[in-house]
Order: structure tokens, then sequence, then C-alpha cells
């Protein structure tokens, strides 16, 4: 108890703003306040500090507590006081920017669908120009063969044009 006195008349004695720090020092520190009530025979309750604030101050002394206190004390406060900070949030505020985030997504996934469908079709085009280029090639070649200008000649071909010589070339022995 001497402890927290002392504390106090320290703080007294050297700022402006006594009442404030003091409330900083001790009622925004979990442990310290636990303290202060098993001092005073109060049943401790870690919500009952937040019970007469206002919604609207707690992430103001929510961010206080985690610069004078630390990481472990801004996470009890938020754990704490997660309904009520929830309870702050307009949803009337907050719609607006999800709808703006919404249309993003949705443009950028119609920017990737044109992407992909202009990707299929110069993909899809150079498939048909090579499989044209072939074709007429294949063309070109039937049109050699029927009009008997060369190209290459197949296998029937060589083997009937080989029937054909070795038939004529018997007919000529015989006569």
């Amino acid at each position: 108890m001497e402890k927290h006195i002392r504390s106090s008349l320290t703080i007294n004695r050297g700022s402006d703003a006594p009442g404030q720090l003091k409330v900083i020092e001790t009622q925004l520190n979990s442990v310290l306040r636990m303290e202060l009530c098993h001092l005073q025979g109060i049943e401790y309750s870690y919500n009952s500090i937040f019970a007469n604030i206002d919604d609207v101050f707690l992430p103001n002394i929510i961010a206080l507590a985690g610069q004078e206190h630390g990481q472990d004390e801004l996470y009890r406060m938020l754990i704490a006081t997660a309904p009520d900070l929830t309870s702050i949030i307009s949803r009337r505020a907050v719609l607006p920017e999800r709808i703006a985030e919404n249309t993003a997504q949705v443009v950028a996934l119609n920017a990737a669908h044109v992407r992909q469908v202009a990707d299929l079709k110069a993909e899809n085009l150079q498939q048909t120009a090579a499989l044209d280029v072939k074709r007429l090639e294949l063309e070109r070649e039937l049109e050699s063969i029927e009009s008997g200008q060369g190209g290459v000649p197949s296998l029937a071909d060589t083997s009937i044009a080989s029937i054909q010589r070795s038939s004529g070339k018997k007919r000529d022995r015989s006569v």
C-alpha cells in the first residue's frame, strides 16, 4: 500500500495533470488495478473499468494503454472491449468502402478475363495460320501430282509406274 501512496505523491508533485497521469498509470494497467482492488477489498473485474466509459472514447483509451503499458495490456483491452468497439462502427460508413472494394475486384476480374480471351485468340490465330499453311502445301502437292508435273510421287505411284514399265518391257521382248 505504501508503494502505491508514494507513487501517487510522486505523480502529484511532478505533473501538471496528476489526475490524468494517475489514471493512466494505475487504472489502465490491469496488474496495478488488480492490486489496488485487492488492497481495497473490492472484487476485481477486468471489464469493470469500461462500464462507465463512452464507447466513442474507447479507441483512444486503448491506444493510450498500449503506448504506456505495452502490447499485453493492449490485447487485454481489445479482448474486453471488442463488442463495444464493433458497436461504434457505423455500418453505413463502412458500406461505401466495401462497395468500392467489391467494384475493384469485379474490374480486376473482368480485366483478367479480357487478357485471357486475348491470349486465347492470339494462340488460336497462330494455330489456324500454321494449319492454313500446311493445308496450302498439301493442296499444291495434290495439284502437282494430279497435273503430272512432278511433286514427290507417293509409294503407290512409284509401284504402279514400276509395274507398267516391267509390263512394257515384257511386251517389247515378245514382239
